[in-house]
């Protein structure tokens, strides 16, 4: 389904489960469609969620508008969906890019929502991340494209642990897909990084957050290191802090049981301010 946004964007969404569940609005990360459908979707609406999913500005179905992007826009996208559907306020799920616009979200439209979780959320990147992140912004704006085979291995190796680069059944299946990432490219790609590069939150808004949050680290992440997923944690006022072992970046995929235990364990309740542990 399209929605045209009162941000001047038409986005592609999808809503499942009973009409009648608790929404939940899920957000993916940098340039990703469908993410969350293969293993949060059903396992959500099993639980009786009214689960909505999207895709963002510059993501095929959704409309393609040209950069520049800003956080503060891809949230404002958020926003609209969430009143112009009319499901608030009501949960929210984000991962990577998604988290980091929830963090947005939260500081500026509070009343949107009852809880939010941030699963693999690059507020603070390390090092090695901005030099990951420099290179694709280069690549993209000179509209180079790696081979293939190059671009599935190398996206392998800062999205996956090493257990599970060293599992056959798990990585060849995914390597074939990322391979597929190498020509994608376009507005969404170059727009989201961008966004994502400028974005330099300060820490005195974060810690004004009023949200209800639950931020989830993963152990070998070197996207969003699990020292700064537990800083984040600290920083908003009772927050929850969980960590997912032997995972990179892409639990959601590698370890979806474990993300979907957290889900339900933090979505399955009423809201209340919880503790940083």
């Amino acid at each position: 389904m399209d929605i045209a946004l009162k941000t001047g964007v038409t986005l592609s969404y999808d809503i499942f489960g009973d009409p009648e569940g608790s929404p939940v609005i899920l957000v993916p990360g940098q340039h990703q469609a469908n993410l969350f459908n293969q293993m949060q979707v059903p396992y959500l609406t099993k639980r009786g969620h009214r689960v909505i999913t999207f895709d963002h500005r510059g993501v095929p179905p959704s409309e393609e508008t040209p950069p520049p992007y800003t956080m503060e826009g891809l949230a404002e996208d958020v926003a609209a969906l969430i009143e112009q559907l009319g499901v608030g306020p009501c949960a929210i799920v984000g991962y990577s890019l998604g988290a980091t616009i929830i963090l947005e979200l939260a500081v500026e439209r509070p009343e949107l929502l009852t809880r939010a979780v941030l699963v693999g959320v690059p507020w603070k990147p390390s090092a090695l991340h901005r030099a990951i992140r420099e290179d694709a912004l280069e690549r993209l704006r000179a509209g180079v494209v790696m081979p293939p085979v190059m671009e599935g291995i190398y996206r392998a190796m800062y999205l996956f642990g090493p257990r599970a680069l060293n599992r056959n059944a798990f990585i060849e299946p995914y390597l074939e897909g990322l391979r597929g990432l190498a020509a994608a490219g376009g507005h969404g790609a170059l727009g989201h990084a961008e966004a994502s590069a400028a974005y330099d939150p300060d820490p005195a808004r974060i810690a004004g957050i009023t949200v209800p949050c639950l931020v989830v680290g993963m152990e070998h992440d070197i996207m969003a290191p699990y020292p700064m997923a537990r800083e984040l944690a600290k920083l908003i006022p009772g927050a929850e802090y969980r960590e997912i072992k032997n995972s990179g970046h892409a639990a959601l995929l590698e370890k979806p049981t474990e993300v979907n235990t957290l889900l339900a364990e933090y979505l399955g309740v009423e809201a209340q301010a919880p503790t940083v542990r």
